[in-house]
């Protein structure tokens, strides 16, 4: 099948790779023109594993190519992805201007030629499809057939690839059961179960399945700041909970919470399009409060455990929201090193990512030190605060905290080190949901939890 995918971001591009890697002809445009000519060389211009792979493998094999004008797609393809941007601002409100763009970019195709199907795979206010559709028809010519249909992408960053070849559900919303049935064909060699259902219940199936996983991370940090209060081990706590199976044991994890560009967003457009309708969520918009609470929350901790912040070097070990990726958006490591210059005035900061460090050098003010290894971060530091679970640094010794750091005083804010060891060999490590086991040799007085100094 001829197809093109509009917007060339990981998702569109894990797309339009995966079916031309299926033996489809894949066109991927983006009006990003410096972006394009990196594809074109064979850059991928972001961090995704194995995304490069398989793009190199068909633009080789002459089943992927790409573009920067998206007016002439339905010219030339029968099925037409759009995987544009839909940022949100702080009140919710999802930006369409993107989509729109491309909507009325759209030219007229041959009298002869098939009917086009466009599928929305963005996230989108409910609705979106049915509007896009009526715009579509109000300008085209009548010969020009056109369905819209939504498709959303449940695709995880740093997972694009493997999410796109082994997905859990494709959700496909139509109005026409014949574009539906070429859908479903179309998907058929992907695993994944096939969900046909109606356009406005598949644009609401994606918001509130990320809501549900904000709500569920959020209850997990709620618990874990009660466990703290009240002297219980929350990752015990987590385990047994997630043995429920009407819980289960994913997203239990407490930390500094939620980030990148879909939970966050995805959330507070819920809450907005809910409000709007007449339907109020409360409990997601409590969980996004919640959400932006926990880098107040790691702060505190921090002046818990050292003394005059603002005269300290503090360390931040990752500054991309999740590991596997170098998205910085809506990251927690921005909303903790604006809590830390608000709060404490002249504190040094450095900061380490492996992947994000390109993309922090461009986002973060001129007052943090962005490193090129963990050591270099850490050298001389007073504390260092775990943003991003890295393997990598879950590899830094006792040793190596103990010689690098001015104070090997660790806040983990994801949980991700082995406290107890750690512990044992004379380094502070602070959890979370948990109770710090001091070193002998770093408190001052048995009774004090955490050494301050």
């Amino acid at each position: 099948m001829r197809m093109a995918v509009v917007g060339a971001g990981i998702v569109g591009l894990a797309t339009g790779a995966g079916f031309a890697d299926l033996g489809h002809s894949v066109q991927c445009v983006d009006i990003d023109t410096g972006k394009i000519a990196q594809l074109s060389r064979g850059i991928i211009p972001y961090h995704e594993p194995g995304l490069e792979a398989v793009v190199v493998r068909n633009v080789s094999a002459g089943r992927l190519t790409f573009g920067h004008e998206p007016s002439r797609v339905l010219q030339e393809a029968e099925l037409v992805f759009l995987t544009v941007g839909t940022p949100s601002g702080d009140t919710g409100e999802m930006s369409l201007a993107a989509l729109w763009s491309v909507i009325d970019r759209f030219e007229a195709w041959s009298a002869s030629e098939t009917r086009r199907i466009i599928v929305i795979k963005s996230t989108v206010p409910v609705g979106t499809a049915e509007r896009a559709e009526a715009r579509l028809r109000n300008r085209l010519p009548e010969h020009c057939l056109v369905d819209v249909v939504s498709i959303p992408e449940f695709m995880r960053e740093g997972c694009a690839v493997r999410d796109f070849f082994e997905p859990t559900r494709i959700v496909i919303g139509s109005a026409n059961s014949e574009a539906t049935e070429k859908l479903t064909q179309l998907h058929q060699r992907l695993p994944g179960p096939i969900v046909a259902t109606d356009r406005r219940s598949a644009e609401l199936a994606k918001l509130a399945a990320n809501a549900c996983l904000a709500v569920k991370i959020s209850f997990a940090n709620e618990i874990a700041a009660l466990a703290e209060q009240t002297g219980a081990d929350y990752p015990s706590v987590a385990h047994s909970m997630g043995l429920d199976p009407r819980i289960g044991p994913h997203f239990l994890s407490a930390g500094l919470g939620f980030g990148g560009s879909c939970l966050p967003k995805d959330a507070r457009a819920l809450v907005r399009m809910a409000d709007e309708a007449g339907a109020p969520q409360t409990l997601v918009e409590a969980a996004v409060r919640a959400n932006a609470m926990l880098p107040l929350r790691m702060v505190r901790k921090l002046e818990a455990a050292l003394s005059d912040p603002a005269r300290r070097k503090v360390t931040l070990l990752g500054l991309a929201f999740k590991p596997g990726t170098d998205d910085m958006r809506e990251a927690p490591s921005l909303r903790l090193i604006a809590e830390l210059n608000r709060r404490h005035p002249g504190i040094t900061i450095t900061a380490y990512d492996p992947e994000a460090n390109a993309v922090a050098r461009k986002l973060l003010p001129s007052t943090v030190t962005v490193c090129d290894s963990a050591e270099e971060a850490l050298n001389g530091a007073d504390a260092a605060i775990v943003v991003t679970e890295w393997r990598e640094f879950r590899q830094i010794k006792a040793d190596d905290f103990k010689n690098w750091m001015n104070r090997p005083i660790i806040m983990d804010g994801r949980n991700a080190l082995d406290a107890a060891a750690l512990n044992a060999q004379g380094v502070v490590c602070i959890g979370v949901g948990r109770l710090p086991v001091v070193p002998k040799d770093s408190a001052r007085k048995t009774s004090e939890a955490v050494p301050k100094v």
